[in-house]
């Protein structure tokens, strides 16, 4: 009997040892739900775009202005419409406009893009939900993109949003452009690290690619946009072509409208981004 005692005691120990120890292990990030499955998210059919004719001939130097960040305020949809010119909206995923947006720009002749939230290097605090991060692996990396995109209607290619960690990484760049390559869309880099590797990621998987040449927004007033719209008009007329990004922002709506007479005097002609994407 007493030997038995023993017995279970030493059982009971080791019992509890196991599951102290097991609790002490470093678990991996768990992604719940992420792994599921996507259901195929299935539109109504869309009326042919709208094609929004250049005023000045098709030879010579392009520029494709890309407004980011749309996603929340609807009703400046107008605004980008107003312009006339074949703008380029880049649209957050997952917001409670952003798929409201995306029909109504392509229904308008404006081109429409996946504003896709990819990780920074210096901010670790409120990072967005849908956010591809480096420690994802290559599937749920593709699941984020491809949740992202059933949400963007018409989206023919894909900017980063912030993403100055994730478009330095190798392994994440190779993993989103070659999926894009798979769906026939393009990739442009936003172009907010010194070490991106986009370029090299972009070659080696074949996606259609390009770069951001100018934000014209950082500083809002006027007179700073207009002096921005300048720099990237002088970039159109040496190398032939430009690519601007600036945000979902009716001042700088306004100062586009009022630039475009003097841009396209200038003998520069308004192409949607995805012309300029090789």
């Amino acid at each position: 009997m007493r030997n038995l005692k023993i017995i279970l005691s030493v059982l009971f120990v080791l019992g509890i040892s196991f599951f102290v120890v097991r609790s002490c292990v470093h678990k991996k990030p768990v992604y719940p739900k992420e792994t599921i499955a996507l259901k195929r998210v299935v539109y109504k059919k869309e009326p042919p775009q709208a094609v929004i004719p250049p005023v000045t001939p098709p030879a010579g130097p392009r520029m494709a202005i890309i407004l980011d960040d749309w996603g929340n305020n609807f009703s400046l949809t107008k605004l980008a419409v107003d312009i006339q010119r074949p703008l380029t909206l880049s649209i957050l995923p997952h917001l409670p406009q952003s798929a409201r947006i995306a029909k109504a720009a392509y229904q308008n002749g404006l081109g429409v893009m996946l504003h896709m939230p990819m990780q920074p290097k210096h901010q670790t605090k409120n990072l967005e939900r849908h956010m591809i991060l480096l420690e994802m692996p290559d599937p749920l990396i593709i699941v984020y993109l491809d949740r992202a995109l059933a949400n963007i209607p018409h989206a023919a290619g894909v900017n980063n949003h912030m993403g100055s960690a994730a478009t330095s990484d190798l392994r994440v760049m190779r993993t989103v452009l070659k999926h894009l390559s798979s769906k026939g869309l393009f990739f442009i880099d936003s172009n907010t690290s010194s070490t991106t590797v986009c370029p090299q990621a972009a070659k080696e998987t074949g996606v259609r690619f390009s770069k951001r040449d100018v934000f014209i927004d950082n500083e809002m007033n006027p007179a700073a946009i207009k002096n921005q719209l300048k720099i990237a008009q002088n970039i159109a007329l040496k190398r032939g072509r430009v690519i601007v990004v600036g945000h979902d922002r009716k001042m700088t709506m306004q100062v586009i409208k009022e630039m475009v007479p003097t841009i396209e005097q200038a003998g520069i002609r308004f192409v949607w981004v995805k012309d300029l994407a090789e």
